[in-house]
C-alpha cells in the first residue's frame, strides 16, 4: 500500500498541473479575435513598415471621434518583412476588447507590399480609404 506522504505528492501534482492548465487557457482567451470580413486583399505600392505607420497616425488624428477613439497598436516585424495595425474599440467592464480593423502587411517587393485588411464596414472601410491615401503619398 502506498504511503500517505507519496499520495499527498500525486494530488499536489495533479492540482499544480490542473490550474497551470486552466491558467493558460484563461491567458489566451484575451488572445481570441472575432472573425471580420476581408475588406482588402492584394497588393499596395509602399513600404510595408512605413504604410502601418501612416495609417495609424492619420487614423489616430481624424477629426471623426468614432476613428480617433479607436486604440491603435502598430507591430513591425523586420526579420520576417511583416507589419500589422490592429484599431481596436476601448476596452470596458461590459463588452471587453474588440477589434474594429485588423490591417497586415507583408514585403512583395521593393517598395512594395501584400496587405489583408479585415475589418467592420465602418472602421475598416475608413482603414482601406487611409491605406490608399498612404500608399500614393
Amino acid at each position: 500500500m502506498p504511503s500517505s506522504n507519496s499520495i499527498i505528492k500525486v494530488e499536489m501534482k495533479l492540482l499544480m498541473m490542473t490550474a497551470a492548465l486552466v491558467l493558460s487557457g484563461c491567458a489566451n482567451l484575451t488572445e481570441v479575435k472575432e472573425e471580420r470580413e476581408t475588406l482588402f486583399a492584394g497588393e499596395i505600392k509602399g513600404d510595408y513598415s512605413a504604410l502601418a505607420h501612416c495609417v495609424a497616425a492619420k487614423m489616430q488624428t481624424d477629426e471623426r471621434k468614432d476613428i480617433s477613439a479607436l486604440q491603435y497598436s502598430v507591430r513591425v516585424y523586420p526579420d520576417i518583412g511583416k507589419s500589422e495595425v490592429l484599431g481596436a474599440y476601448v476596452n470596458n467592464k461590459y463588452h471587453g476588447a474588440a477589434y474594429a480593423f485588423h490591417l497586415e502587411l507583408k514585403k512583395a517587393a521593393p517598395n512594395v507590399s501584400d496587405a489583408l485588411l479585415k475589418g467592420g464596414k465602418y472602421e475598416g472601410v475608413e482603414a482601406l480609404k487611409t491605406l490608399h491615401t498612404c500608399s500614393t503619398a
